[in-house]
């Protein structure tokens, strides 16, 4: 049985390394699909030749058409190779947009609130799209996987699954002692909220007014201004390999994530795993991987009782080693991506 897989309009193994998440790409899934598909072939949208498992196939992107015009085109410009496919997997709703001239059974997964995300950006002109887009994906797929509680919980019909992100937990072990840091890991853009984060730690003792963000966005140099007007250390930086993640994880204790809105955070999920403490923002999904109090907290988008968790983390080891084995727990217990991805693959297999 032979796989395809869709990857979203734009996307490349090459664009994601530069977020280090090609690692990631190819270990969690191109990897655990070459042991179960006789062929897999991934369409890029760039024309690129990585390493990849033997039976893993790229198909470039060797056209001049804009992205877009390419993600409709993809399954007639690759007419032979999609016929070789059994079944298409799509990652993110984006993906769909090459089913749409597609005769195989196609999968996708449902990964955030897209509409609720562009509105965000103040980008309301992409509303309309992105809700006709996910009534024709949701129209023409076989089976959707959907990343969130609370949107599944709104759907209806057997063709709807439940598949949260999953973490590495042969990768993402808990580190042995407690060390004194604070880190965000994402996007420097809005959704991420880092202003009212920086001012929230100003108001931590001086001695732990410091944060490491690691990351790449449109806002790093406002961001360092924004830091160094509210008197916190800041330092920013680069993306690295995913698999390099866990050992700098291992220099900190507390994840801080202040955002506005999420979908299922993968990082949030991933330093869960190596035993650091979530203080987070009440965004729509948080409840669905903290409770609050016990693996991490939640707080209301407010400064003063954000930096009084952060604090109370800092200063209570017994409260933080028993919140960070908690985390630990209900990661393995709910987010083993080992079990989630052969859940998938029995699925795609079953189509």
């Amino acid at each position: 049985m032979n796989l395809g897989i869709f990857l979203s309009p734009g996307e490349s193994l090459n664009l994601m390394k530069k977020t280090g998440q090609d690692v990631r790409f190819v270990k969690l899934y191109l990897e655990a699909y070459a042991k179960n598909f006789t062929k897999v072939y991934v369409f890029s949208y760039e024309d690129e030749n990585p390493n990849l498992p033997k039976n893993v196939r790229l198909i470039p992107n060797q056209t001049r058409l804009h992205r877009l015009i390419y993600a409709l085109m993809l399954p007639i410009i690759n007419k032979k190779v999609i016929n070789d496919c059994d079944v298409i997997r799509g990652f993110g709703l984006a993906s769909s947009l090459s089913s749409l001239f597609l005769s195989k059974p196609f999968v996708f997964n449902w990964a955030y609130d897209y509409v609720s995300f562009v509105k965000l950006q103040n980008k309301i002109f992409y509303v309309p799209s992105y809700i006709i887009l996910e009534m024709i994906a949701f129209l023409k797929a076989k089976k959707v996987f959907i990343a969130t509680k609370s949107k599944f919980k709104k759907l209806n019909g057997n063709k709807f699954i439940y598949l949260p992100n999953g973490v590495d937990l042969e990768l993402f072990k808990p580190k042995a002692l407690k060390k004194e840091g604070l880190i965000f890991i994402g996007r420097l853009e809005k959704q991420k909220n880092l202003y009212f984060l920086i001012s929230a730690i100003s108001l931590l003792p001086s001695k732990v007014r410091s944060v490491t963000f690691i990351g790449l966005g449109s806002l790093k140099d406002s961001l360092m201004r924004w830091a160094s007007k509210k008197k916190v250390k800041l330092t920013i930086a680069n993306p690295i390999p995913h698999n390099q993640l866990p050992k700098m994880l291992g220099k900190f204790s507390v994840f801080l994530l202040s955002s506005l809105h999420e979908g299922s955070p993968k990082v949030l999920l991933e330093t869960m795993a190596t035993g650091l403490v979530p203080v987070v923002t009440n965004f729509p999904t948080a409840k669905e991987v903290i409770n609050n109090g016990q693996e991490g907290f939640i707080t209301n988008f407010d400064q003063k009782d954000f930096a009084s968790k952060v604090q109370l983390l800092l200063s209570d080891e017994k409260l933080y080693k028993k919140m960070s084995s908690s985390a630990v727990s209900r990661i393995k217990r709910e987010f083993d991506q080992d079990l989630l991805i052969r859940k998938e693959i029995s699925i795609l297999k079953n189509v």
